[in-house]
C-alpha cells in the first residue's frame, strides 16, 4: 500500500488532534479538563477568534477616531486663522464636516460670537442652542452655554426662556450667585417684586463671605435694588 501523503487531508486532522492532546497532557491539567477542552475545541477556537475580531476593530476604530479628531483640530485652526471674510464660511465648513464633535461645537461658540458682534443675536441664540442640545450636563462647557443662551434670551426680551436657562445653573457649582442676580433682574424687569427680592436674597446669602471688592459694590447695588422694590 502507498504511503499516506503529508497532504492528506485525514493525516493533516489526525496530526493536529494528536498534536493538541499531547500539548494537553504535558500541561498536567485535570483530565476531566482536558476531556472538556478536546469536547469543545471547536467553540473555543470560535471564541478566540471573536476576541480577536473585536480588539481588532476596536483598535481600528481607535485609530481613526484619532485621525478624525486630528483633522478636526486642525481644520478648526486654519478657521480661526482665516481672514475675516473667508471664517465664518470656514468655520461653516467644520460644523458640516464634523458633526457631534467637541470641535464643531466650538466651531458654534465662535460663529455665535461672531453673529454677536454682528448684531445678530437671534442667530447666535440657534447656534448655541444646537450646541446646548447636544451637550449633557458633565460637559464643562454646560454652563457656560446656558449662561451666555439666557444672557442673549434677556437681552431679546424672552424673558421667559432666560429664567429657565437661570434656574439651571442656580444648581450649577460656581455659578449660583451670579444665575441668582440674574434671576432678580430679570424678575425686576417683569415688574414681578417680590420674585425679585427674593432672588436677590438669595444673591447677598451666597455672596456674605465675599463683601468688598467688585463683589461688595454689586452687593451694595443688589440691596439698593432690593429698597427699591420693596
Amino acid at each position: 500500500m502507498a504511503n499516506q501523503s503529508a497532504f492528506d487531508p485525514n493525516h493533516i486532522k489526525e496530526t493536529a488532534v494528536s498534536e493538541t492532546s499531547g500539548l494537553l497532557d504535558e500541561l498536567n491539567l485535570p483530565p476531566a479538563f482536558i476531556d472538556f477542552l478536546r469536547k469543545n475545541q471547536r467553540t473555543l477556537w470560535i471564541i478566540i477568534a471573536v476576541i480577536a475580531i473585536v480588539v481588532t476593530a476596536v483598535s481600528l476604530y481607535g485609530s481613526y477616531r484619532t485621525y478624525r479628531e486630528n483633522k478636526a483640530t486642525a481644520a478648526m485652526d486654519a478657521a480661526m486663522q482665516a481672514a475675516p471674510g473667508q471664517k465664518v464660511d470656514m468655520l461653516k465648513k467644520v460644523v458640516q464636516d464634523f458633526t457631534s464633535t467637541p470641535t464643531e461645537h466650538w466651531a458654534r461658540i465662535e460663529l455665535a460670537q461672531i453673529s454677536i458682534k454682528n448684531g445678530k443675536p437671534a442667530d447666535a441664540i440657534l447656534q448655541l442652542q444646537k450646541v446646548n442640545q447636544e451637550i449633557d450636563a458633565k460637559n464643562p462647557l454646560k454652563p457656560l452655554v446656558l449662561f451666555k443662551l439666557a444672557g442673549l434670551y434677556e437681552e431679546t426680551k424672552n424673558y421667559q426662556a432666560a429664567l429657565d436657562q437661570y434656574q439651571k445653573l442656580t444648581a450649577v457649582s460656581g455659578f449660583e450667585a451670579d444665575a441668582q442676580y440674574a434671576l432678580g433682574r430679570v424678575y425686576a424687569a417683569l415688574h414681578k417684586n417680590a420674585e425679585a427680592v427674593t432672588a436677590y436674597q438669595q444673591y447677598l446669602s451666597l455672596t456674605e463671605k465675599s463683601p468688598t471688592g467688585e463683589r461688595g459694590q454689586k452687593r451694595a447695588l443688589v440691596e439698593y435694588m432690593m429698597k427699591e422694590l420693596e
